[in-house]
């Protein structure tokens, strides 16, 4: 999930040009519009905030990550996790982020770490990983091309490794956290297969965290109507989705997010 509060330094062989408009101007996704840049803070914002809050007033959270990569990185659940209250998983395949991964959480008992990819089965499957940009790995090697006009060659900072894979709701009942409060995805281009090995409408999590850039409009328009049935608000800007399950807090005050950066986007 993106979060722009620091800039980016050129990865090696990357170079940003005043032509690359981003990933999300290519977006076929439901959710995807323009949008002033301010809207991504007033997103960021009210997102901390909610989980903030929710964390104010229930204690204890339990969490499941899906591509976690180093854990810091643009990482929006890493202050909450680091803040002591939190409990959960960190899933990531990618061999050179996991080693990163396991060093940012080396000295946190609350969390554990998945090797694992998230697939419709369990098994072994290719992933392509992008060595020196590795945030970008994926199954979806569209995806991940999506991104080619920052780099000089980005086919050839590409290579495959064979990852396990399993379902998320195989791998949340291995680790016996079926009751997360916050399902937190970040798949590049592959968040809609990854929510769909898991059973929202059982788990009724208090909220389902996505990135909507990459995905289809077919797929996200099916990923809007499971979260709707599901009683869900769906609050999103142009990269990401934060969904919050009706009960989570009281209803004004879910409007009031959904409001604040439905204005934010359209000022």
């Amino acid at each position: 999930m993106s979060e722009n509060k620091n800039k980016p330094q050129p990865a090696p062989g990357q170079q940003i040009g005043r032509s690359w408009a981003g990933v999300a101007s290519l977006s076929q996704s439901v959710w995807s519009q323009k949008e002033p840049r301010c809207a991504k803070m007033v997103f960021n914002a009210v997102q901390k905030f909610a989980l903030e809050e929710f964390t104010r007033r229930k204690g204890e959270v339990r969490f499941l990550q899906v591509g976690a990569n180093d854990g810091v990185w643009g990482d929006v659940l890493h202050p909450h996790i680091m803040g002591g209250n939190w409990t959960g998983l960190l899933i990531e395949p990618g061999d050179t982020a996991l080693k990163r991964l396991r060093e940012t959480y080396a000295d946190v008992s609350s969390v554990e770490i998945c090797d694992k990819a998230i697939w419709t089965e369990n098994g072994i499957r290719t992933f392509y990983m992008v060595d020196g940009a590795d945030a970008l790995s994926s199954f979806s090697l569209e995806t991940i091309m999506l991104h080619d006009p920052k780099y000089d060659d980005l086919a050839g900072m590409i290579r495959t490794v064979e990852v396990k894979t399993a379902t998320l709701n195989s791998v949340a009942a291995e680790y016996s956290l079926e009751d997360a409060d916050v399902v937190a995805v970040d798949a590049e281009g592959c968040d809609d297969i990854v929510l769909s090995t898991y059973d929202i409408e059982a788990h009724c999590p208090a909220f389902v965290m996505f990135e909507h850039v990459a995905l289809s409009a077919s797929s996200t328009e099916k990923l809007r109507q499971r979260l709707a049935d599901a009683d869900y608000t769906m609050i999103a800007d142009r990269h990401d989705v934060l969904a919050i399950r009706k009960g989570t807090f009281e209803e004004h005050m879910t409007t009031f997010f959904e409001h604040v950066v439905h204005e934010a986007r359209n000022n």
